[in-house]
């Protein structure tokens, strides 16, 4: 069992240029509300980590490679809606941004600080949500499951591109860690 003074949240790409490109806005929305009361009812911190959208590389093959994955995502995307520009202002309202680890690469541990972070904290369990579930979602749980960190994808503060790429990657995800949704976090910690 998973205690709260061993859990720590980490949100991934928490920012507007990247929730602009994710499917389920409203969601997602309805989401952040139970974790910030999760947050405050069990003390649990937030580390957060942003990457570029549009990161470059050396090697010129693999960035024609990721340029042209990259436009097959965004192909599925939502189409935008008239209620996008108040989702985007609701979304910079729901939780102070601080604590940023710079991140290189879909995998939030490459190159970076996060995992001494973590260990800051003293804190073995990780709650992990943010964008894009396809690509940083998915790459950094398993990294976190390989690091030996208890590890739970919370679904609903989770997205990307499209409907069929979220739901295809929790049933991956699933295989590896355990994938909850908000609601359900509680049943984690001991009663």
């Amino acid at each position: 069992m998973i205690k709260p003074d061993d859990s720590v949240i980490v949100l991934v790409n928490y920012n507007t240029e990247f929730f602009r490109n994710c499917f389920s806005k409203m969601e997602f929305l309805m989401g952040m509300d139970y974790i910030n009361n999760f947050i405050d009812k069990y003390k649990i911190p937030v580390i957060f980590t942003e990457r570029e959208l549009n990161y470059s590389v050396e090697n010129p093959e693999l960035l024609k490679l990721r340029n042209r994955k990259e436009e097959n995502r965004m192909k599925n995307m939502a189409p935008s809606s008239d209620y996008d520009k108040g989702f985007i202002e609701e979304f910079n309202k729901k939780i102070k941004v601080n604590n940023t680890v710079k991140t290189w690469k879909e995998d939030i541990f490459y190159r970076s600080s996060l995992e001494e972070e973590i260990s800051k904290t003293g804190r073995r369990s990780i709650f992990l949500g943010g964008f894009f579930t396809d690509t940083d979602i998915f790459i950094s749980s398993a990294n976190a499951n390989i690091r030996e960190f208890n590890t739970i994808v919370v679904s609903d503060i989770t997205s990307t591109y499209s409907e069929r790429l979220y739901f295809q990657s929790l049933e991956m995800i699933s295989q590896f860690v355990d994938v909850t949704d908000t609601r359900d976090l509680e049943q984690y910690y001991p009663v």
